[in-house]
């Protein structure tokens, strides 16, 4: 870690500039803020639980889906849930030039939407017993 410990030291204050993220071609919300020195830290010990490989260094995520620096190869990867490799960059300044100030907007104007329990059943028919 101490290759990359100046980069992984500076990750928090990304929170304060960067808003999204280039992966694969498609411009992403950072929805979740970049770890603390102290979090990279104590997140080492937790690899194992989360079944992240021991030569991946998380720096951010909720341990479901994860930035990772991968020490042996200077990669920086993400992985989801099932620790699929969903993108990677080969280093960490092609990472970095993926980041993004452009924060996203969700257009919320639609409309609630309204699921129903019963499938085939339309929302508005009415359900004869």
């Amino acid at each position: 870690m101490n290759n990359y410990s100046e980069f992984l030291q500076a990750v928090e204050g990304f929170n304060e500039k960067y808003a999204s993220i280039f992966i694969n071609c498609e411009l992403e919300p950072l929805v979740m803020p970049f770890w603390s020195w102290q979090e990279i830290q104590g997140g080492l010990s937790l690899r194992q639980d989360w079944e992240v490989d021991d030569n991946l260094i998380p720096f951010y995520g909720d341990w479901h889906d994860l930035f990772c620096l991968d020490e042996d190869t200077g990669k920086v990867i993400a992985l989801d849930d099932n620790r699929e490799v969903v993108c990677q960059w080969a280093s960490i300044d092609e990472f970095m030039s993926c980041l993004s100030e452009k924060e996203i907007h969700f257009n919320t104007d639609e409309g609630i939407i309204v699921s129903s329990p019963y499938p085939n059943i339309r929302l508005n028919s009415r359900i004869k017993h």
